[in-house]
């Protein structure tokens, strides 16, 4: 008993010794964490599009079409994608994914289910759901599959591009400190990379892109500059 407390007073001693030279060096310990830490959910208003049975089931189907999976359900999604209104109003944006409007994969080829992503972030910082995370949203080609899609409120005048409205949104402190706090409590809850925070104009080059039908995205909203100066802030 004697020999094990000595042992035991000793290994304190020399835990204290190497928190003083760490500290004396200028630093400290780092405590152990998981790689992406957890965050406070954000205030959300939940106002779910219709998904109903024939939703469902045309999500089903274009997942089997695109990804081989027949679901609608998403389950451990890996990647966050940024995509812009290009409407001033969150009304639009949320009629759009309410419709249930075919909508075009490919040259030619209009399919069901309509667009529609998780959430919509309005210029004041309001955040808006308009589908559960437990259900897929078609919003990204190639990466419907696994990914949660975030529309942020900003119309694009004619003659600016996905660059200009990006920046936009930058600038406009409610709305991109809201947007920031979303996906840091996303990434603490799914465990997402910050390098898999991506942007729908860079969709087909994450490594979580695929596509059986050979579709690929042709879109301009958030570009390489601006995602990284996004993950940057995160």
């Amino acid at each position: 008993m004697v020999r094990l407390t000595r042992i035991a007073f000793f290994a304190a001693v020399a835990l204290a010794i190497c928190a003083a030279v760490l500290l004396s060096a200028g630093g400290v310990p780092a405590p152990a964490r998981a790689a992406t830490a957890s965050a406070p959910r954000p205030p959300i208003t939940q106002k779910y599009v219709p998904f109903g049975a024939k939703r469902k089931a045309e999500t089903a189907a274009y997942n089997k079409r695109h990804y081989h999976e027949n679901t609608f359900a998403l389950t451990n999604p890996k990647v966050v994608v940024l995509h812009f209104t290009a409407g001033a109003q969150w009304q639009s944006a949320w009629n759009t994914f309410a419709a249930d409007s075919k909508y075009m994969s490919t040259p030619g080829l209009w399919e069901y289910p309509g667009v529609s992503a998780h959430f919509i972030v309005c210029k004041d910082g309001t955040i808006i759901q308009c589908l559960p995370l437990s259900l897929r949203g078609r919003h990204a080609i190639g990466l419907n599959w696994t990914a949660i899609g975030i529309e942020i409120v900003q119309e694009v005048p004619s003659g600016n591009t996905g660059h200009w409205a990006d920046q936009q949104i930058l600038h406009r402190t409610k709305q991109i400190d809201a947007v920031l706090r979303l996906v840091r409590y996303l990434q603490g809850r799914f465990h997402i990379k910050t390098g898999n925070v991506t942007g729908h104009a860079m969709a087909n080059s994450s490594p979580y892109f695929k596509d059986y039908t050979g579709a690929k995205n042709a879109t301009g909203d958030w570009v390489k500059q601006d995602v990284r100066a996004f993950r940057a802030r995160l």
